[in-house]
């Protein structure tokens, strides 16, 4: 069996789901993308469309998962934080579903606590 290719850059396919994508939500998309690398660690990021939605890579692991709507931002999956244990708690008024967070467009970008949600994952995969 071959190894898997390491996950790196931005793949065609997610260019082309953005260039569907309102302003709105590239911009939205822009910003998640600024903090998964501002907290990369020195660790090669990766972007590739999976179960139809572009999927963060760290380092060749999975991350998270973004999808735009046509109101609104959803961040897959919610994690457990052990480091910031509030997370979770502060996470729930965005919650919708067991794993899915929503951030409307036109409600204020919660930046500090999607740099949270980033953490909490870039802790989770090591």
């Amino acid at each position: 069996m071959a190894a898997k290719k390491p996950v790196t850059g931005v793949d065609e396919a997610v260019v082309a789901y953005l260039s569907d994508a309102s302003e709105q939500a590239q911009d939205r998309y822009a910003q998640v993308r600024q903090i998964v690398h501002a907290q990369s660690e020195g660790r090669e990021v990766g972007e590739v469309i999976s179960y139809g939605m572009p999927t963060f890579y760290l380092g060749g692991k999975r991350l998270l998962y973004v999808g735009l709507w046509d109101e609104h931002l959803a961040l897959y999956p919610v994690p457990d934080s052990e480091a910031d244990p509030r997370l979770v708690e502060d996470l729930e008024p965005y919650r919708k579903g067991k794993g899915t967070l929503h951030f409307r467009y036109g409600d204020a970008w919660p930046g500090e606590l999607i740099e949270r949600f980033v953490a909490a994952h870039v802790e989770r995969i090591g």
